[in-house]
């Protein structure tokens, strides 16, 4: 179990860098006043997977990632608009933040892993990224967002996910929601092909909210995956394959990314509508 030494940390100005990262910092970063948004994460264990101590931080219009390893540091620096999503999960304890992103023709991801205890500080620049990438104008009133009140007696976990999802200033254009899928097995039992998730359409961005992975529908659920795709992004979307009862939504992304959904069959005319809601943005994105 992770200590609270181990929790991540903000980093408010240059005097509280880690020492492991400041020689990399000075020769890279000459000017400190432009150091924003920094979070440290220590060195960790999570079960069998250890993790690295860790620094990221926001520098002119870039994302940078540091990480300490065995005798040098590995550095990430991702220009805003070359990040192709952003993911944040929660179960239990553990969270992590993952951007992926496109440096020098390669797609490449870096994760931070943390305390869930935490997550407040990494909000903010979740926000602050999405903001940017995403060139969303937020005002200081806030607005009641009533679009997923439909589902308040259906999911009323997910209904708060997506309110919490969309940005104030975003517009949402379109959603759907499907509750976990459960198949027969054996002649007594089911098991659980898909777990909830819920798919956001807005003027911004294209936000995915899942379910953690369960083995089996007696597995309960402690947390979620939220992900946010810039709508520039986007390069179509399109019914995979069809199952039995089911049908598989595909959402191509930059960097040879894709993200499925599966559906139940009677949802075929709101799938086929959320695609077309899409690919009319996204057929821009292939000029």
């Amino acid at each position: 179990m992770p200590s609270i030494d181990s929790w991540a940390r903000t980093i408010k100005d240059y005097s509280e860098i880690p020492e492991m990262f400041k020689s990399y910092y000075d020769k890279n970063f000459k000017d400190s006043t432009r150091f924003l948004n920094a979070v440290y994460t220590p060195a960790d264990s999570w079960g069998r997977r250890k993790t690295n101590d860790k620094l990221m931080f926001l520098y002119e219009n870039n994302v940078v990632f540091l990480e300490k390893m065995k005798n040098s540091i590995n550095a990430v620096s991702y220009p805003i608009e070359n990040i192709n999503y952003i993911e944040n999960g929660s179960i239990l304890l553990y969270s992590w933040l993952k951007i992926n992103g496109n440096i020098e023709g390669e797609t490449r991801s870096f994760v931070l892993e943390y305390n869930t205890v935490v997550e407040n500080i990494f909000k903010p620049i979740i926000e602050k990224l999405r903001i940017l990438l995403c060139d969303i104008e937020t005002s200081d009133k806030e607005k009641e967002i009533d679009d997923f009140d439909c589902l308040r007696d259906i999911n009323y976990k997910f209904m708060n996910y997506a309110k919490k999802a969309v940005l104030n200033g975003e517009k949402v254009i379109d959603f759907l929601y499907q509750a976990d899928i459960k198949v027969p097995y054996f002649k007594f039992f089911k098991k659980l092909k898909s777990t909830s998730h819920m798919i956001i359409f807005t003027n911004k961005e294209l936000i995915i909210l899942q379910e953690e992975n369960a083995k089996s529908i007696k597995d309960v659920k402690y947390g979620g995956i939220w992900i946010y795709i810039p709508v520039h992004k986007i390069l179509n979307a399109y019914i995979d394959e069809e199952e039995t009862g089911f049908l598989n939504l595909s959402i191509n992304v930059s960097g040879s990314n894709v993200f499925k959904s599966r559906f139940e069959f009677s949802q075929k005319e709101k799938v086929e509508g959320l695609i077309e809601q899409i690919n009319k943005i996204a057929r821009y994105n292939l000029l």
